[in-house]
């Protein structure tokens, strides 16, 4: 019976030393910094200058008009002329800048029976029209911000025959500038 007593005395007294040392066990561990800096992100921003100008160049005129005054019919050509400012930097940044068909608004059939054009002129290289889409036009990074001349032509072709009584709303004319995928 002693071995049986002194057993069980050694093997509680092995246990409570295990139970003791639990909170003292530990793995041996490292760390080191590195050297490297931070990253910083790059961006995309389109601003409007206060010199958009309509102008009605049916026939040759080159007239400054108001397009909430006069009536459009078939032979009718206006444009609106306005300085962007686009500041796009980034590696690997690419952008479409193009004009938005739903800031065009009013009768379906005379919005529909109008050809509409965007055209884009810069001194910069980092503005070229896109080879997929007539009214796009491709922007890469550049240094700074790159003004750009943006032209959009909506005409009613002289051999319309939908559209009477229309309106076409181009009070709230926007532009807009996406990201494209790294790639596409």
């Amino acid at each position: 019976m002693q071995k049986i007593v002194t057993g069980a005395v050694a093997g509680a007294a092995g246990i409570a030393l295990l139970l003791g040392g639990a909170g003292s066990f530990a793995l041996w561990n490292a760390n080191a910094s590195s050297a490297a800096a931070s990253i910083a992100s790059g961006n995309l921003t389109l601003t409007a200058a206060n010199d958009g100008v309509w102008t009605d160049l049916t026939n040759g005129r080159s007239a400054t008009i108001n397009p909430a005054s006069v009536l459009m019919v078939p032979g009718n050509k206006y444009q609106f002329t306005q300085t962007l400012n686009i500041a796009a930097t980034g590696q690997d940044l690419k952008a479409n800048l193009t004009y938005a068909t739903q800031s065009i608004t009013g009768d379906s059939g005379l919005i529909a029976a109008t050809t509409k054009t965007l055209a884009v002129t810069s001194s910069s290289d980092s503005v070229v029209q896109s080879t997929s889409s007539a009214n796009t036009f491709v922007v890469s990074p550049a240094a700074g911000t790159s003004a750009v001349k943006v032209v959009f032509t909506i005409e009613l072709p002289q051999s319309a025959t939908t559209g009477q009584n229309g309106t076409v709303n181009v009070g709230a004319l926007a532009f807009t500038l996406t990201q494209t995928a790294i790639g596409s």
